[in-house]
């Protein structure tokens, strides 16, 4: 056990008693996940959603709530009665999108931050019909196709869009974004070359990079998968500038008690320590982070929210 989570078990040990007496769940719970079954979002729920129920003593279901680019879901949970029974998994489209259209919930002041669970890296792929064998090909394969080259839009504030907007501008190509609601509806039409690109979560993609289908081009991480190890990060292949990488948040409703608040902070961070949620969700591509308290989750969220509202003015990224 590293010092890390020994501090953690001893801190969890010492929280519990106190927080157990303030606030207990007397109902199922939801997590609502605001994008389509099946994603990287919806997987990210169902690697902690059974370990939190056991140790709450209630079911927490995963409920995927998708449409208008993840706002039908998130605004169900900023309406939500402010209990602690129903929770929201956001990503960093819950403080991007917002600065690019209309919601009609606000992404700091309608809700409370719970914890922080992780971040998940994205590949950057290509059909294997595709002749380009790299990103650094690829660049010069779409120059010469001005307009033609097609690539998922699964929401235009999620780190992937951000992540190819960025690469379009700074290697001035002219992609043309497809939406879709999520990952899985888009993949057929990837697999079959019906579109030529796509910076996806790489949990969906990574079977599909494994069964041959489709070529891992560039992760976008801090350092290479030990899953895909051949494939170099996007940073290596000289493209840093254009990295985004998303986190993933537990979220509740603004008016939610701070006993109820404290309590889920606790469980969030006890589940995960756990090398069995650890494993899920680096299975999925993804990194665990330090889930800090509850304040410090809003006081994150709302950086956040200015740090990208700020970019998006500048940039004038817009949904289309």
């Amino acid at each position: 056990m590293t010092l890390l989570r020994a501090l953690l078990a001893v801190s969890l040990s010492l929280a519990a008693p106190f927080a157990a007496a303030q606030w207990s769940p007397t109902k199922p719970m939801r997590i609502v996940v605001p994008f389509p079954a099946g994603g990287i979002v919806d997987l990210m729920a169902r690697t902690l959603n059974d370990k939190l129920g056991s140790q709450l003593g209630q079911p927490v279901i995963v409920e995927a709530r998708p449409g208008a680019m993840s706002s039908i879901g998130t605004e169900s949970v900023a309406k939500a009665e402010p209990d602690g029974h129903t929770l929201l998994l956001a990503t960093i489209s819950h403080a991007t999108l917002p600065w690019m259209t209309t919601v009609p919930w606000h992404p700091v002041n309608d809700f409370a931050g719970v914890a922080l669970i992780g971040e998940v890296a994205n590949i950057a792929v290509v059909p294997v019909s595709l002749a380009p064998k790299t990103i650094a090909e690829f660049v010069a394969w779409a120059r010469e196709r001005p307009g033609k080259v097609n690539y998922i839009n699964a929401g235009f504030g999620t780190s992937q869009t951000l992540t190819v907007e960025l690469f379009r501008r700074n290697q001035k190509l002219d992609f043309v974004p497809i939406g879709y609601k999520g990952y899985p509806p888009a993949m057929p039409d990837l697999l079959n070359g019906q579109l030529q690109f796509s910076v996806a979560p790489f949990g969906v993609a990574l079977p599909h990079v494994k069964a041959g289908k489709l070529r891992g081009l560039a992760v976008l991480s801090a350092s290479r998968n030990k899953q895909l190890p051949d494939v170099p990060t996007l940073a290596e292949a000289g493209f840093a500038e254009s990295v985004v990488v998303s986190w993933y948040m537990i979220l509740v409703p603004a008016a939610t008690p701070r006993p109820a608040l404290e309590r889920l902070n606790l469980e969030v961070a006890r589940a995960m320590a756990d090398p069995e949620v650890l494993g899920r969700i680096e299975k999925v591509g993804g990194a665990a982070l330090p889930t800090g308290t509850a304040a410090e989750a809003q006081a994150m969220l709302a950086r956040e929210s200015a740090r990208w509202g700020k970019f998006i003015r500048e940039s004038g990224l817009k949904v289309e």
